[in-house]
């Protein structure tokens, strides 16, 4: 099945992308070929490596442009860009199987890109922030909210929920899926879970669930082709679960931020801590800890493997180091045009090195040698990837081989009359004639108009949502919309989603007509009060589905109908001699009440571990009231939990150093809030210092401070040298030649 997927999404990529030279889509398409059928020939390995071969394209993001720029490595130049998203935006692109996914984080949108249109053939909306996340495999797209620990399948080409959501019971740290389609998740109580998707039952199953002791809220996980890396450096902690060759080891103490590889060979594992400008390396069974800042890289960035290399972009340097896998200098620095920080991606065996909004780029090829690449060309038109498919316009047909027949003269008129040679019967028609389109004086076949190719309809246009109905139990609304073009072909049917906060997260129907009723569940949450729905409509035709018009909904506000004002006595006539007339125009409503602002509400934090904190609460009458939502807000590192307004205490994540939060009260219209008194707090780290010598799996010593100058010790310090050089002699150090 995988096979079929990744093929599909090849061949799509290869002969569906417009504007390519006629010179690289022939290369490609003999080079596809050629190796398809030395697979048919040899068997599925080769077919395998078939499939997997690429147009050679690859999609970089221009996040201060909201748009992805699709750059050939080739000829060093974009060629096409994709508005996705507006300015100012914080894209991640996903590109895998023949699919290209784009996530928002500042906005949550994600959308997918038809790389055989171009077209955005659906789009969902997820939380902003860190905490959603996009995964790809085998054709399948995984969409991850670890604030609610939650991970659904997505159509891949709509984005609508199929089937049941995995639900881990509590947030999730990190979710990642190797390549075969494993789907491993961790989550804050340290439980590494590993799922597969049942197709018959449109469930996850879960495999394994395995407790690992010292993972919590700030473990990360590196998938492989088989298998995962779990890295919980807070606490010291390395595990490896289903490579074949699972690993065990531990590594002093690294507190703060960490940015693992997003995939890497299991006997290769990087991983970035940039609070304190580390690298931590897991080399087989070995793990090093790499002093980058003694390297010119004061605050790495998310490590990348390449060829057996680890390339490290450097935040705020303007540069990417390389290590080996021994965590020694693998190659020159390799310089990042831009001024922003580098970011460094790898497709169709090639390393990209970019920067946000740069003109350019650098491409590192299989042996290590850089090059130069356009990305951002301003005579490159941008392209809308929500317009209006254009349907395929037929050549007109040849014209026919045969010559008309000479003229005949007219026996009458001629001095010699020929007798007129007979012709083969034609065609009947009534009256006894000939069709109007063959005539005695010519033999021509009658010209015939070739039938249109049909291509999937448009996306339907004019999408509205009224309200139909409103009990306590359910809300019913009316979906309609304009007929879809039909691009040569008749529409047969629409296909209508609508995803919400509501039990279920999702309702669909088809319909051979333009509007549709959709009823949803109030019962479990306040979207029946003042929620939102996302509305997404698909025509389809016998040329297959075309791409979805969308439309957002909130739900209105309930009003309750003031009773109608008591009669009154009619006052008697005024005098005939004035007349008062008094227009009134009533006050507008007033706005939905919120609590007092500025009130003391958060007590002192209480330790639960080293990055979590219980914060005690006291919330006054009118905040214990509040019908609108409250949320515990970290002003410092932008977090968010929510909370009831009436809740005597909060358990959330916090970060080492200063931490500032609030109690955050929403209006029920959302049309304003307010903050009660900050709580100020600071959280130390508890990581043991182990000074220039860094132990690491039990008894290994290992130094990597490559630049650190060597300071005159004197006769006491030459003393302490030889007492620390029979200790290593005694434990006996052997690592490459290092000690």
């Amino acid at each position: 099945m995988d096979m079929r997927i990744g093929m599909a999404g090849k061949v799509q990529r290869f002969f569906g992308r417009r504007g390519r030279t006629r010179e690289s889509a022939s290369y490609g398409a003999a080079a596809l070929g050629v190796l398809l059928l030395v697979g048919a020939a040899l068997g599925n390995g080769v077919a395998r490596t078939a499939v997997d071969v690429s147009d050679g394209l690859t999609w970089l993001s221009d996040s201060p442009r909201g748009e992805v720029v699709q750059v050939n490595p080739a000829s060093g130049r974009p060629e096409t860009r994709l508005q996705v998203s507006g300015g100012n935006a914080a894209l991640e692109i996903t590109q895998k199987d023949g699919l290209l996914v784009v996530l928002d984080r500042r906005t949550g949108q994600i959308t997918v890109i038809d790389l055989a249109t171009l077209l955005a053939s659906g789009r969902r909306q997820a939380n902003p922030g860190p905490a959603s996340k996009v995964l790809v495999s085998n054709g399948r797209i995984y969409v991850v909210d670890r604030t609610t620990g939650t991970v659904h399948n997505a159509d891949p080409v709509t984005l609508a929920d199929v089937g049941k959501a995995w639900e881990a019971g509590q947030p999730l740290a990190d979710v990642v899926v190797d390549d075969d389609g494993v789907v491993w998740a961790v989550d804050h109580g340290g439980n590494l879970h590993a799922l597969e998707w049942n197709d018959g039952e449109s469930r996850f199953t879960e495999r394994s669930d395995e407790r690992i002791p010292g993972a919590g809220p700030s473990t990360v996980l590196v998938p492989h082709k088989n298998g995962v890396t779990l890295l919980g450096l807070d606490n010291g902690v390395v595990r490896q679960a289903g490579t074949g060759q699972d690993v065990s080891a531990s590594t002093p103490q690294l507190s703060g931020e960490v940015l693992a590889a997003q995939t890497s060979p299991s006997g290769l594992v990087p991983a970035a801590v940039p609070g304190s400008g580390t690298v931590v390396i897991v080399a087989g069974d070995a793990v090093l800890r790499v002093n980058v800042a003694g390297l010119g890289c004061a605050t790495p960035g998310r490590p990348v493997v390449f060829r057996d290399k680890v390339y490290v972009p450097c935040r705020g340097a303007g540069k990417v180091i390389v290590l080996d896998r021994s965590g020694n200098r693998g190659g020159p620095d390799v310089s990042a045009a831009g001024s922003g920080d580098p970011e460094v991606v790898t497709d169709d065996g090639h390393l990209f090195i970019s920067a946000p909004g740069a003109e350019r780029g650098t491409v590192v090829d299989a042996d290590g040698s850089t090059r130069q690449v356009v990305i951002r060309s301003p005579e490159l038109q941008v392209v809308n990837p929500d317009r209006p498919p254009i349907p395929e316009v037929p050549s007109p047909p040849p014209p026919s081989p045969r010559r008309p027949d000479p003229p005949r003269d007219n026996p009458r008129n001629s001095n010699n009359p020929q007798p007129p040679r007979e012709e083969p019967p034609g065609p009947q028609v009534p009256g006894g004639g000939v069709p109007t389109s063959q005539t005695p004086a010519s033999t021509a076949p009658p010209a015939t108009t070739p039938p249109a190719v049909a291509a999937v309809p448009g996306a339907p246009p004019g999408i509205t949502v009224t309200l139909a109905s409103r009990t306590a139990a359910n809300l019913s609304v009316t979906v309609s919309w304009g007929a879809a073009p039909a691009n040569g072909a008749p529409v047969t049917g629409y296909a209508v989603t609508a995803t919400g906060s509501f039990n279920g997260g999702n309702a669909s129907a088809t319909t051979s007509g333009t509007s549709v009723a959709l009823t949803f569940p109030c019962a479990g949450s306040s979207f029946c009060d003042n929620g939102r729905l996302d509305v997404s409509v698909t025509a389809t035709n016998s040329a297959g589905r075309g791409p979805a018009g969308t439309r957002p909904w909130n739900v209105p506000l309930q009003t309750t109908t003031p009773p109608p004002p008591p009669p009154t006595t009619q006052p008697p006539p005024p005098p005939p001699t004035t007349t008062t007339t008094t227009t009134t125009t009533p006050p507008p409503p007033p706005p939905a009440p919120v609590p007092t602002a500025g009130v003391t509400i958060i007590g002192t934090p209480q330790r639960v571990d080293q990055y979590t904190r219980t914060l005690p609460l006291t919330p006054p009458a009118d905040w214990a009231s509040h019908d609108g939502r409250c949320e515990l807000v970290n002003l410092t590192h932008g977090y968010i939990d929510p909370v009831a307004c009436s809740a005597n205490s909060v358990t959330v994540p916090v970060e080492i150093g200063s931490n500032r939060v609030v109690l955050r009260a929403h209006a029920r219209d959302d049309s304003r809030f307010v903050d009660s008194a900050a709580r100020l707090f600071n959280v130390r780290s508890e990581e043991p210092t182990c000074g220039r010598v860094l132990c690491l799996n039990g008894n290994r010593l290992v130094e990597l401070s490559p630049t650190d100058p060597v300071d005159p010790a004197g006769p006491a310090g030459a003393g302490l040298g030889f007492l620390a050089l029979a200790v290593l002699l005694r434990i006996g150090i052997r690592r490459g030649g290092r000690t």
